[in-house]
């Protein structure tokens, strides 16, 4: 089996201490780990495809497999023509288990049953795709619908309302992002659904003659739509199948997932250094320069403080990152 693991996102959520530079699948933030390190230990594949943006392929090569193919984007199409390169350079009966770089996973036993139920799935020419126990109702993920393994629909980001709804059905699963399939079974299924995607694929495909580290030019990848593997196939697809899983994921999407997984000190504060506090509780505190942070009755904060930039929000609403982050562009303060 082949793991492709996609490492093109770009961690806004997580400004400052994710940036387009360092994205947080390259941060060291746990056990002096990366999360894209963590992601290549966890899959014990017999290959590797890695597919990443042209501008980060030092911090690729730092923590790259022996075995790997490397495909640099100079700028990115989603997920569904990364995937479908990542299937064109593979052998046609290969099975490929696609993975993000920034995601964590902490039940590594769950973690490689869930996989070779997937395996098995795909031997029978099957796409599959991994569902994950909601443990809460959750308004940033999108969610499947799900009778056993068997696919009912894929649903966009709920609002509150729709999140609780599905937590109470009990058969509803947050989607992953994780797929595993035969190269030639996603191919034809791509073809199907989005011919488009996969002719002008074929074709780039058709005319790279390097081996291993492969650059992707703008000019022929601005030729593809831009698309993710959900919209162009997964949805589609008649030959989809669902492994519902507990894997102590997450996929550190916000300040507020990171807080879970971080060490506190005894007022549940976030261990950070040369912190300072009286009276203050509940706080996600991250500093990465040698000034000290010093803090008075404050309570489920977010403090962020980097050569980046600063930033103080409410924990609970740090989704608003993102639109935030937006507003630094437009002054070209970043």
């Amino acid at each position: 089996m082949r793991t492709v693991i996609l490492c093109g996102g770009s961690g806004t959520r997580l400004w400052p201490i994710s940036t387009n530079k360092l994205p947080k699948q390259f941060i060291k933030i746990f056990e002096n780990e990366s999360l894209f390190e963590k992601t290549v230990k966890r899959n014990k594949s017999d290959s590797f495809t890695i597919i990443a943006n042209s501008n980060h392929q030092d911090l690729v090569k730092n923590s790259l497999p022996d075995n790997a193919l490397a495909l640099y984007e100079e700028v990115g199409r989603n997920t569904a023509p990364a995937i479908a390169l990542a299937c064109l350079f593979a052998e046609p009966e290969e099975i490929l288990l696609v993975v993000p770089s920034d995601h964590l996973i902490n039940k590594q036993d769950n973690y490689t049953q869930a996989i070779a139920q997937a395996k098995a799935f795909a031997q029978e020419d099957k796409l599959v795709t991994f569902g994950i126990q909601p443990t809460h109702p959750e308004t940033g993920y999108g969610y499947i619908e799900a009778n056993g393994n068997d696919v009912l629909s894929f649903k966009e980001k709920p609002d509150l309302e729709t999140a609780k709804s599905y937590l109470a059905k009990g058969n509803y699963f947050w989607n992953s992002g994780m797929f595993c399939f035969k190269a030639k079974v996603f191919l034809e299924e791509l073809k199907e659904h989005a011919p488009d995607i996969y002719e002008i694929c074929a074709r780039l495909h058709s005319k790279i003659t390097d081996k291993n580290h492969i650059v992707l030019k703008e000019e022929k990848l601005k030729q593809i739509r831009s698309e993710s593997i959900d919209y162009a196939v997964m949805e589609k697809s008649k030959r989809v199948k669902v492994i519902p899983s507990d894997l102590g994921w997450s996929d550190l999407g916000s300040f507020d997932s990171l807080y879970e997984h971080l060490t506190f000190d005894t007022d549940k504060n976030t261990k950070t250094k040369n912190l300072v506090s009286i009276d203050s509780q509940n706080n996600l505190i991250i500093n990465e320069l040698d000034s000290p942070i010093a803090l008075f009755d404050v309570e489920n904060m977010i403090i962020v403080n980097t050569k980046e930039g600063v930033l103080f929000g409410k924990r609970g609403e740090s989704q608003k990152v993102k639109d935030l982050l937006q507003k630094i562009k437009e002054n070209k303060l970043t």
